[in-house]
């Protein structure tokens, strides 16, 4: 299971600073629309300066759509772009150039997020949860999460946004029957936190006095 990322730019500059934002990621570089022949990565990364003139940059963007079919494009802009952009390109979101490695970080998560990878699994920008194999990969990397574990958090990211009470999430994972607290369910949600990381672990929210929920 990979989570990989395609760059559309002759930039140096801009090739440089993303291959070193994701030096664990594998990262795919063209340098012109006619130079993509492949499709197996999560993301297209587009620099606007290479299309050249704007009047061609919708037929050559429906171009690149053609050859990615579904895959979601992130434009880079720059200032002096911003007014040029037409809100029917295809296109699904933008970041101006030069960029925060935490914007660039969270404009691609949040574009994955929204995307999804397949019907069977969900990238949240390096991390993939695969629902079908019972997996949860970082940086290609599977994660050693316990079945608990595992159905807490999807139980959580596919209803994000909802929050669950301790006793919910009590009853929805170990079941009715199950006669311990709910200082349980609080063991296991630090647990996963502690093995999905400081970069993700903020993405299970601890709701005062409430329970938990998935932010992204």
């Amino acid at each position: 299971m990979k989570n990989q990322i395609a760059l559309l730019s002759d930039n140096q500059e801009i090739q440089g600073i993303i291959s070193g934002y994701y030096p664990s990621v594998e990262l795919f570089i063209f340098r012109s629309i006619e130079a993509i022949k492949r499709d197996d990565f999560s993301i297209l990364i587009t620099d606007f300066d290479i299309f050249g003139s704007t009047d061609s940059i919708q037929f050559l963007l429906s171009k690149i759509r053609k050859k990615i079919q579904e895959k979601p494009v992130l434009l880079i802009l720059r200032d002096r772009s911003i007014s040029e952009l037409k809100t029917d390109w295809f296109f699904n979101d933008f970041i101006l150039f030069p960029f925060k490695k935490e914007e660039l970080f969270v404009r691609i998560n949040r574009i994955l997020w929204q995307k999804g990878i397949d019907d069977d699994s969900i990238s949240i920008g390096r991390l993939i949860i695969n629902f079908k194999e019972y997996s949860v990969y970082m940086d290609n990397e599977k994660l050693d999460l316990t079945y608990k574990e595992f159905e807490l958090l999807r139980l959580l990211v596919m209803n994000k946004g909802e929050v669950f009470s301790r006793k919910d999430l009590l009853g929805k994972i170990w079941g009715v029957e199950y006669i311990g607290g709910t200082r349980t369910v609080d063991v296991h949600i630090r647990r996963l936190r502690g093995k999905l990381g400081d970069e993700f672990n903020s993405i299970i929210e601890t709701v005062r006095n409430v329970g938990y929920r998935c932010k992204v």
